[in-house]
């Protein structure tokens, strides 16, 4: 993938506030360190986490008219949270603006908030990577940080998102669709 980071910097920072462009670029980074440490594509893994919030500071209305427009389905959930749209509404976008970007890369932007059955193992990396960058100070993140390359990549994944569902559950916010389908999968594949 032959990309200017150069000019994807600038356009991802001209696109977010400052605190979402240095989360983005906080992600990025710990993307291409997960990548080297699993035999990753490393520039497809900075790639997709310096984009990977590309519509994250979109309002709440203007990401259900953008996912209406782009025929992206629109649950009962993302009527309730439509931050939720970010990943997939976000994704579109990036791949109109950056038409020469790998369809493994737009994927990997679109199911970094919910996660997806089959998801890639880039996209595992940029979720994790989104999940534990430097910037996040819970608890779990320093214990995830610390377990990149130890533990293999999937079971990585399933870590950091049981601690995602944990927090929805101990913050009795809503569970989207996608979440409980994602869960279902990575369950199913544990006990097989």
């Amino acid at each position: 993938m032959a990309l200017d980071r150069a000019a994807l910097l600038d356009a991802m920072r001209r696109q977010l506030s400052r605190e979402s462009a240095a989360h983005s670029e906080r992600v990025a980074v710990m993307a291409r360190r997960i990548a080297e440490s699993y035999g990753l594509d490393a520039e497809e893994a900075y790639v997709a986490g310096l984009l990977h919030d590309w519509s994250r500071d979109a309002d709440g209305q203007s990401l259900l008219a953008e996912a209406r427009l782009l025929g992206i389905p629109v649950s009962e959930i993302d009527e309730r949270v439509p931050y939720l749209l970010h990943a997939p509404v976000g994704a579109r976008l990036v791949k109109r603006e950056f038409p020469q970007l790998s369809q493994s890369v737009v994927d990997a932007i679109s199911v970094h908030t919910c996660g997806a059955p089959e998801m890639s193992d880039l996209a595992m990396a940029v979720f994790v990577a989104d999940s534990v960058e430097p910037g996040r100070t819970h608890a779990s993140a320093a214990v995830l940080r610390a377990a990149i390359g130890a533990l293999p990549l999937r079971e990585l994944f399933v870590r950091t998102y049981a601690d995602g569902l944990r927090h929805l559950i101990e913050k009795r916010r809503p569970m989207h669709p996608q979440t409980l389908k994602t869960w279902n999968w990575l369950a199913d594949d544990r006990v097989a």
